[in-house]
């Protein structure tokens, strides 16, 4: 049974870590380790992980980390990791039980293991888009690779650089498209969405667009910079008509597109935006058909 290291880093969680800790504790997994990564918490939470480790089931450390980010957490667990495999979750959800029983390959022939995730918004659960294609192209339009949805080969990790420490929101959207840029072999489990990711108002995932327009216009302009492929960047152009056309749904300003297409490629995305700013939804499955 190959060795797993979970990494959660935790920043002013102390509501949401009791349901996160009772889902832990319920992990069957044997060969899992915990590394739970205070990020400058002004709470209670720093006590109650520390609570945890004194109590749970399996080997939990807690560490600290004092310059904050979440992608600088997760490195701090990156370097601390000494197990085959790694995994990072966030402090705020919940993860299922038999997870990793049911995804950890039985060969070492993999990098990655990809799998879909649940999303609650407002009381209603359904599983996150999730599209089997291992290619950059589909993960610039689909976002289908997300912290909870990406298991790594943990020297595969450090071999790409990990995570990207610039960035404060996609970064995992960010790490997918890098990982898949180095053709990795990935182990893909389709048919069982896991854990439950709960977007609230304190979670990133739950703020609008408008809120977040410079934060997201850096890592877009961080993935162009990465891309080789035509086919990545019609993609990554038409991502950009889409998320102009979230922001101009919410009355916010466009981001300058800084990637040239052709003048169909255009047409196409003149018309997703249009079709995204009036409410339109699903327009990454549209763009999809022309990369």
């Amino acid at each position: 049974m190959a060795a797993v290291t979970l990494v959660i880093p935790v920043l002013n969680r102390e509501k949401y870590l009791p349901d996160l800790f009772r889902s832990l504790s319920a992990v069957t997994y044997e060969e899992l380790e915990i590394i739970l990564i205070d990020n400058g918490s002004t709470d209670r939470s720093l006590s109650l992980c520390r609570g945890f480790a004194d109590d749970a089931p399996m080997v939990v450390s807690v560490l600290e980390e004092p310059q904050q980010g979440a992608s600088r957490a997760r490195n701090r667990g990156l370097e601390a990791c000494q197990t085959e495999w790694i995994y990072f979750f966030d402090s705020d959800d919940e993860l299922s039980p038999s997870f990793l029983e049911e995804v950890i390959p039985q060969t070492d022939d993999f990098d990655m293991i990809l799998f879909p995730t649940l999303q609650e918004v407002k009381g209603k659960v359904a599983q996150r888009a999730f599209i089997a294609r291992d290619t950059a192209t589909a993960q610039i339009l689909s976002s289908t690779l997300n912290t909870q949805g990406m298991l790594f080969r943990t020297d595969f990790l450090r071999k790409i650089g990990g995570w990207n420490e610039t960035l404060s929101i996609w970064d995992d959207w960010e790490l997918g498209i890098r990982a898949l840029l180095n053709a990795p072999r990935i182990l893909w489990q389709p048919r069982q969405a896991y854990h439950l990711i709960h977007v609230h108002d304190d979670s990133l995932t739950g703020s609008s667009m408008s809120s977040r327009r410079n934060k997201i216009e850096q890592v877009m302009s961080a993935v162009s910079q990465k891309l080789r492929l035509p086919t990545d960047y019609r993609a990554l152009f038409l991502r950009y008509c889409i998320v102009n056309g979230q922001l101009q749904h919410e009355g916010g300003h466009p981001i300058p597109v800084p990637v040239s297409a052709s003048l169909l490629i255009r047409t196409i995305g003149r018309l997703l935006r249009f079709y995204t700013a009036h409410g339109g939804r699903g327009a990454w499955r549209i763009a999809l058909w022309f990369c």
